[in-house]
This record gives structure tokens, sequence and C-alpha cells, in this order.
């Protein structure tokens, strides 16, 4: 029997070790890491026979496939290389997401060491291309951005291989977790501000099942929470959703701002087209500006700073847009799937939530980060999202494992949404 578990352990760490260079320099990196996944799930099948795990890996291809004909068949608003092209895109996040979740591989205690040591490299890398300036940065990772994002995921998969069989990390892992999520402050990304607090909130302050209701400590945290992400990020909402920075709110000139125009447009095609949008390749995805789209100029947004044929540089500037391309039931599926996610990742709690409490931390830390990104970049498609899908992958893959080993431990913990609350029954 092949072990596929140990590939997709061994295509992981060679995932992450390329997850930098991929961003500038190898740039199909994560598409060569997305299929070659894929092609662990065909042999899986074909040599062990064990279709029915990846019941999610085929549910999530029909859909993108269904699209896929959809957009070749019905609309015309790009070319078949463009809606080709998206359609790896926009399929390549869920394949190592699924193919970690059906297979389930561990981490032995050298995979742990290994991984731990890959992490510490690269976020001492980041931390000096950050002290080196613009020029290194620009060399380097392209953006300043994705030394925070580089920095985060670093971190995440650093504290999950520091997490013994009995749930507890040693003092210094957690010092060394920490100082690389601070360390990423430096990126001065107002979203990475948001991220950050939420993390350390989840990581160091949540206890579960530690009291009843919502305890008054947690209301203050999280309404400081709320206003100092408002606060840091206040120029930058300013600046890209209402007035461009001229200091002004004027709806008669939003359309000169790309980011609000694409989030306009974007709830409009939703409005217009419905139930499957506007297809592969049409709106707010990397090819449709690669290919320019025909609905930019179905809708008038061709002549917009950033969004016109000649210069496209910030129609693929943001995600959720992009999600037009799908309609209304594209969002729905959308949603449904991080809800998916997020119930794998709560049966930490409902076995034993002071085991498991880093496991779901570092869940949801990963599943908050993903969600905030995709507001103003589209991490989720590129090889820094793959990296956070194959950790929620191996996350939601155990959960399931230990749920499925013994069930009864999940009468331990009760879950109460109605009352905002996790109560124990001991």
């Amino acid at each position: 029997m092949l072990r596929i578990d140990r590939i997709c352990i061994w295509l992981f760490m060679f995932g992450f070790i390329f997850m930098l260079p991929g961003i500038k320099h190898i740039k199909f990196v994560d598409e060569l890491i997305s299929f070659s996944f894929l092609a662990v799930a065909v042999v899986d099948c074909i040599a062990n026979r064990n279709w029915r795990y990846y019941k999610l890996l085929w549910i999530i291809s029909g859909i993108l496939t269904f699209y896929l004909l959809y957009s070749l068949i019905f609309l015309k608003y790009n070319t078949t290389v463009a809606v080709v092209s998206d359609w790896i895109i926009q399929l390549k996040p869920f394949i190592p997401f699924t193919v970690m979740y059906a297979v389930r591989p561990r981490f032995t205690y050298i995979d742990k060491a290994i991984f731990k040591a890959l992490t510490v490299i690269a976020s001492l890398f980041i931390v000096i291309v950050l002290i080196a300036g613009h020029e290194a940065i620009h060399a380097t990772v392209l953006h300043i951005a994705y030394t925070g994002i580089g920095l985060f995921i670093s971190a995440m998969i650093y504290l999950y291989c520091s997490i013994s069989d009995k749930g507890h990390v040693a003092r210094h892992d957690l010092i060394v977790t920490i100082i690389m999520l601070t360390a990423g402050l430096g990126c001065t990304r107002s979203k990475y501000y948001g991220i950050y607090i939420i993390a350390v909130f989840f990581l160091f302050i949540f206890r579960p099942g530690a009291h009843r209701g919502l305890p008054v400590k947690y209301i203050i945290t999280g309404t400081a929470t709320a206003i100092g992400v408002i606060i840091v990020a206040w120029h930058k909402l300013d600046y890209y959703f209402l007035t461009g920075g001229t200091g002004v709110y004027d709806l008669s000139i939003i359309d000169s701002y790309a980011r609000p125009v694409l989030y306009i447009t974007g709830y409009k095609i939703l409005l217009d087209h419905v139930p499957f949008g506007t297809g592969l390749a049409s709106f707010g995805s990397f090819m449709s500006g690669e290919h320019y789209s025909e609905v930019y100029h179905e809708y008038g947004i061709n002549t917009v700073y950033g969004l016109s044929e000649h210069m496209p540089d910030f129609i693929c500037d943001t995600f959720y847009p992009s999600l037009a391309q799908f309609g209304i039931i594209g969002v729905i599926l959308f949603i449904a799937f991080w809800l998916y996610i997020y119930s794998k990742i709560k049966y930490y709690l409902c076995i034993d939530g002071n085991t498991y409490r880093y496991h779901y931390a570092i869940g949801v830390s990963i599943i908050a980060f993903i969600l905030i990104e995709s507001i103003a970049a589209t991490t989720f498609v590129q090889t820094t999202g793959m990296q956070c899908m194959l950790l929620l992958g191996m996350l939601c893959g155990e959960a399931q494992r230990i749920w499925e080993s013994d069930p009864h431990r999940a009468q331990n913990i009760s879950f109460s949404w109605k009352r905002l609350r996790i109560t124990s029954w001991t």
C-alpha cells in the first residue's frame, strides 16, 4: 500500500519552503503543489481504492467544473484560455485542503522538528528583509504585506508543531510564537493589526468552558478590539472605501476609486445575473484583467483608474468582488464552505476544549486571517493561502479522526450558540 500520508507531509514542507520565492520568482509553484495533491488523491483512489474519502474534493471539483462549462457554453465574456485558466486558479486552494482532510496525515516528532526549524529560518529571513528596507522587500517578496503574511503563517505552523499529545505547549514555544506574530506588525498593514489582535486573543486569552455566559472581560476585550482595529485601519478604510484620500465623501466621484467600484459593481452583477453570475474570468479575478473581460465595458467601469484595459493593475486587488462571477449560488456555497470548516474546527471544543484549545485557536485564527485578507487581497488563491488551507486541512482531518475514534467524548462539552457560551457537563 502506498504511504500517501507521507507524500502529503513532504508536499506540505516543500510548499512552505517555496512559499516566499513563489510570490515573485517561481509563480507556478502553487499550481505545481496543488495539482501534485490532486495526483496523490487520484493515485490513492486507484491504488488503495479510497474513493469515498475524497467525496468533498469531488463535490467541489464538480461545482467548479459546472461553472467552467457554464462559462464556456452559455457566456461569451472572455476567451476559452482565460476561462480555463481561471478555473484552475479558483480550484487550486480547495485541492490541498480536501486532500489533507481526506488523508489525515500526522506529523512525526522529526517532522515537527524540521518544520519548526523551517519556520524559524523563514521568520528570520523575513525580519532581515524588513530591516533592509523597501528595495530588499521588492526584490524578495514583492510587497511589504507579504512579510506579515509570511510571519503569521510561520507562527501558526510553528505553534501547531509545538503542541504535545496532551495539548500542552512549552513556554518558550509560546514566546517564539508571539515574537513571530509581533514581528509581523512591521508590515504596517491595517489588516494585519486586526488579525494580530484576533490571534493573540484566541491563543492567549480565550479559555473554553472557563466561565458561564459571556464574561464581562470578553465583552470589554471584544469591544476594545473592534475599536482598536477601526482606529488603526481608519486611514485605509477612508482611502479605499470613503474619500479616496480627498477628505470628502462624495458619491459623485466614487467611481474613480478602483476597490469600491469593484464591490459596488460586484453587487450589481449579483442582482443582474441570477443565479450563476457572469462566469469564470469575467470579473474581479486575475484572468479577467489579463484577458480583459467584456463585463468591464458592459458596466462602464473600463475607464476607472486601475480597472482599464491598458492598466488593469487593481482588478485583482481584492477577493470578494470576484464571487460575483459565481452569482448568488456561488456566494451561498462559499459561505457554506467556511461554515463547514468551522464545524470541523469546533469539534475540538466538543471533544475536550482544554486539551485541544490550541488546535481550536489556530483553526479560528487562520479562518479569520483568510476572511480578513480577502477584503483587500487575493491571498486565498495564492501560494500563501495554500499553506493556510493545508494547515486547516490537517486540523479538520485530525478533529474528524479524534471525533470518530471516541464519539462519547463529545458529551464532555456542549456548545450553545443561542446563549453564546460554552458550558461543561462535568
